[in-house]
């Protein structure tokens, strides 16, 4: 009966529901080695792509120190910098200088006659207004009775006239503003009214001409058509703030950046031996067996851990002694394999010979000299590339594996949902059996009793 099926051993006063437990068990066993199998690949997936991440940061670090101006960094001061603003590149002159400023670039400022309303019409007749900035081909605007002043505005504001416009109120009259967009005297604008009387042709409303920078440095006259200067000073960039007084000067220096040059070394330091230390973790030996996720001896990481050690301390071919080595920059190995900066020696070795310490780190194409960080970088390819970097193909790999395990997983699951079902049904067909033979038990029994 099958109420009977439905409770364990009641008939055979086995527990057939533990035994089934048991059985499937059993059954499930190589379904949890392969679940084990495929925690173990996710821990080494995990902690490789940890140490190629680490590996990128290098590269990056080592991006930022692979060129002569990376290298040759400079540093620019202005003593007034609310006259004179100042920056400066790797390839800038050093040396000090000093500035007079005359006058400030500028764009042209023209406004219109005033209007007693901005949203009237009417007001400035009709017809087109031609806005030509420089030699470039003018701009018409066609003016319409029913326009206003915001009308005219917003129609030039449209146009490709390189110029803006804005409606500004004095306290008694609206008048139109025409800016030019560039400075300098080749940017100034000249208007044309045909039919219109907004009085911007009017030479008395030009309040700002356009007009060019005039400084000096070292008493040498310059114009230039904007405030930013980047091609009077080799590398160094003038930003004119204000003009300077009658007889005042602006110095500015520019010497060479070592402490930016030694933040960057230090960077790249940190990030090479933040590479090295996870590697040297996972070869490290805790005292105990190893687990099935080790990377104890992985060939792939001490083919990585040999080639790091191999390019910083191997000289640089076509360079000479004792720049062609990291050591006489003050960078030294040490017996863990990381880095080691003195900062000390790094300065010396700048001002003694900036050429060689950046023909050191960015090399010298013209000489076919391959820099230290160009082939530090190659290195670091061969591990991390997309596609075929050792590293990226062993994370590929144990990726196409446990999706394998997956699949495998999902197959044995199936088959163990079957095996379960049918053992239940062959130990609830023996209850039944049993059952049915205690009742014919008991009423042979009772048949037998009666007899005596």
């Amino acid at each position: 009966m099958e109420p009977i099926a439905a409770f364990s051993g009641l008939a055979s006063g086995i527990d057939t529901a533990s035994l089934v437990d048991a059985l499937v068990r059993i059954e499930r066993q190589p379904i949890i080695r392969l679940e084990t199998k495929q925690n173990d690949l996710n821990s080494i997936s995990n902690r490789l792509n940890e140490i190629k991440n680490r590996l990128d940061s290098l590269q990056g670090f080592a991006e930022g120190l692979d060129t002569r101006p990376d290298i040759l960094s400079s540093a620019a001061s202005s003593n007034n910098e609310s006259r004179l603003g100042v920056s400066a590149t790797g390839d800038a002159a050093l040396g000090s200088y000093e500035v007079e400023i005359t006058s400030l670039a500028r764009a042209e400022r023209t406004y219109s006659d005033g209007v007693s309303a901005r949203d009237q019409d009417g007001l400035f007749g009709s017809g087109t207004l031609s806005i030509q900035v420089g030699t470039a081909a003018a701009v018409d605007i066609t003016v319409n009775a029913t326009d206003t002043l915001d009308d005219v505005a917003a129609a030039i504001n449209s146009s490709d006239a390189e110029v803006s416009a804005a409606v500004i109120f004095d306290g008694t009259d609206y008048r139109l503003q025409v800016a030019g967009q560039n400075t300098g005297a080749e940017n100034a604008i000249t208007f044309t009214e045909t039919g219109t009387t907004l009085g911007l042709d009017d030479p008395a409303n030009e309040l700002v001409a356009a007009a060019d920078a005039a400084f000096t440095i070292d008493g040498l006259a310059m114009t230039r058509s904007n405030n930013q200067i980047t091609d009077a000073v080799a590398g160094v960039t003038l930003d004119l703030v204000a003009e300077t007084d009658v007889g005042e000067t602006v110095q500015i220096n520019v010497t060479r950046d070592t402490e930016g040059l030694t933040t960057s070394v230090q960077e790249f330091v940190d990030g090479f031996n933040n590479v090295v230390n996870a590697i040297n973790s996972e070869f490290a030996f805790l005292g105990a067996a190893r687990t099935g996720d080790s990377l104890s001896g992985d060939s792939t990481l001490r083919t990585l851990q040999s080639r790091l050690a191999n390019a910083v301390v191997d000289p640089i071919t076509g360079l000479s002694e004792p720049y062609n080595r990291l050591q006489a920059l003050g960078i030294t190995l040490t017996n863990t394999g990381t880095l080691e900066l003195d900062e000390n020696v790094l300065t010396a070795a700048v001002a003694d010979d900036p050429d060689a310490v950046a023909d050191f780190f960015a090399g010298d194409q013209a000489a076919g000299v391959v820099g230290f960080m160009e082939r530090l970088a190659t290195e670091i390819d061969l591990f991390t590339q997309t596609g075929d970097g050792l590293i990226s193909t062993r994370i590929d790999g144990i990726s196409d594996s446990i999706s394998d395990i997956d699949d495998r997983i999902a197959d044995m699951e199936l088959r163990v949902e079957k095996f379960e079902e049918i053992t239940r049904s062959k130990f609830a067909a023996m209850e039944a059996l049993v059952s049915g033979l205690n009742a014919q038990g008991a009423q042979l029994t009772s048949i037998l009793g009666g007899g005596q």
